[in-house]
């Protein structure tokens, strides 16, 4: 037995053998990672659509940290952000005005709101220091801003300014 493992059979054999091993374990992995990665990607395009859907309705986007630079610093349209708070009563007086502005522009621009408590990294970011804050952002930048409680006119006027 020894003398068929001599020579150059040895590192033939462990070569074959860490090849088969490679490609049995790389071969099952990389089906299940693939499964995984599509599984992935349908729900990020349900998401996606899902909000596309709600900017054609004229609705107003929820916006986080995480998705902020896909549905406002890269949209094709100019965005109208919202500095909120749960806990802030002038922006629940605000949010019918945003809720009109939403659905008269629809299609044009987009509305979105950003909770200052659950995405404070993008607060400090922009400065935020007064809620509500209003920001319009066209092409990955600000171009108009304002704080407090504003009227429907004043966010028109801003909104009209990033559209042209």
């Amino acid at each position: 037995m020894r003398a068929l493992f001599t020579g150059r059979t040895v590192p033939i054999i462990s070569l074959v053998l860490v090849v088969v091993a490679f490609v049995v374990l790389t071969t099952g992995c990389g089906r299940q990672e693939q499964a995984q990665a599509r599984d992935i990607e349908e729900v990020e395009m349900e998401q996606a659509s899902e909000q596309e859907t709600e900017v054609a309705r004229g609705e107003i986007v929820a916006v986080t940290e995480a998705d902020f630079e896909a549905e406002v610093l890269q949209a094709s349209v100019p965005v109208l952000v919202d500095f909120t708070a749960d806990w802030c009563p002038p922006c629940h007086m605000l949010h019918p005005t945003l809720e009109k502005i939403a659905a008269d522009y629809a299609g044009r621009a987009k509305v979105v709101q950003v909770d200052v408590d659950r995405a404070s990294g993008l607060a400090r970011q922009y400065g935020v220091r007064s809620i509500p804050t209003l920001l319009v952002i066209e092409d990955g930048k600000v171009v108009d801003q304002t704080i407090g409680l504003q009227p429907e006119s004043q966010l028109k006027t801003m909104l009209d300014g990033a559209i042209g």
